[in-house]
């Protein structure tokens, strides 16, 4: 493992590893598809599909952590900052909020653009050869954190599935924000027409690189640097088995991230 800095942040830490990875998350052929409007429908209503079935997790582990959240037993005062865990409570109810507009938002634009989100199957059930293999492993990573009677470790036992929220969140929107700048770069925006009508330049693309979706991700990395800095202070092993445990995390989200990504040729 590479040697950890006590003054550098968790995020900080966790972004400068497996960099070839993040940059193979964020840069996919498929992305670069969307941005010129060369995506089939078919390819992008299974993408989308899958991806709302990715939702059902994150909801599942919002409420998990909202569980365990130690919160403080006496007030608050007003002109007191929120202790990080109420902070971190604060943002899963947000994203509660978002994860269930995010869903109408999907399925109001598939209807309007002649989209299908439906992957289920006989039997009410979804066949796993619908799924990608980037949700997959994400059905696994966020089981992982669920299933647990309680938390397997008592020392910040929510950061695991924090930090898997913000890598998440992280790498979407810098993999997004990577698709628009191809369409500023390339002058993709003569008037043809689009392959899914539209969808992804005109609604999908702009909804996920938004000033307010920034701000989202970047409050919870402020909470997760701050938790961990409070917990550890200046005890450098505690800090190493920290990173650790965020270190898994971290990995096992580019690897789901990667492979969520639908193979596409780009002509």
């Amino acid at each position: 493992m590479p040697s950890t800095n006590s003054s550098r942040s968790l995020s900080s830490h966790l972004l400068s590893l497996n960099v070839p990875q993040f940059t193979q998350a964020t840069q996919s052929p498929f992305l670069r598809l969307a941005a010129k409007g060369r995506l089939p429908k078919s390819t992008i209503s299974h993408w989308l599909a899958n991806d709302r079935m990715y939702m059902q997790g994150y909801i599942r582990l919002t409420g998990k952590l909202m569980l365990i959240l130690p919160l403080p037993l006496r007030p608050t005062p007003s002109k007191n900052e929120d202790t990080v865990e109420v902070r971190l409570l604060d943002w899963l109810v947000d994203a509660l909020v978002n994860i269930r507009r995010e869903e109408r938002f999907f399925i109001d634009v598939t209807e309007r653009y002649g989209l299908d989100l439906d992957l289920v199957g006989e039997n009410e059930t979804i066949p796993e050869d619908r799924k990608i293999e980037g949700l997959r492993r994400y059905e696994q990573l966020f089981n992982s954190l669920t299933t647990q009677a309680a938390p397997a470790n008592e020392f910040l036992p929510w950061l695991e599935g924090a930090v898997l929220f913000w890598a998440t969140e992280k790498v979407y929107f810098e993999a997004w924000s990577w698709a628009k700048r191809q369409i500023d770069a390339k002058g993709d925006q003569e008037q043809h027409g689009d392959d899914d009508g539209g969808a992804m330049r005109n609604e999908f693309i702009p909804n996920w690189t938004n000033g307010d979706f920034i701000t989202f991700v970047d409050t919870l990395e402020c909470i997760i640097n701050d938790g961990v800095n409070q917990a550890v202070g200046e005890d450098a092993e505690l800090k190493r088995q920290i990173c650790q445990r965020a270190e898994q995390v971290w990995k096992a989200t580019l690897d789901a991230e990667v492979t969520f990504w639908p193979r596409v040729e780009v002509q």
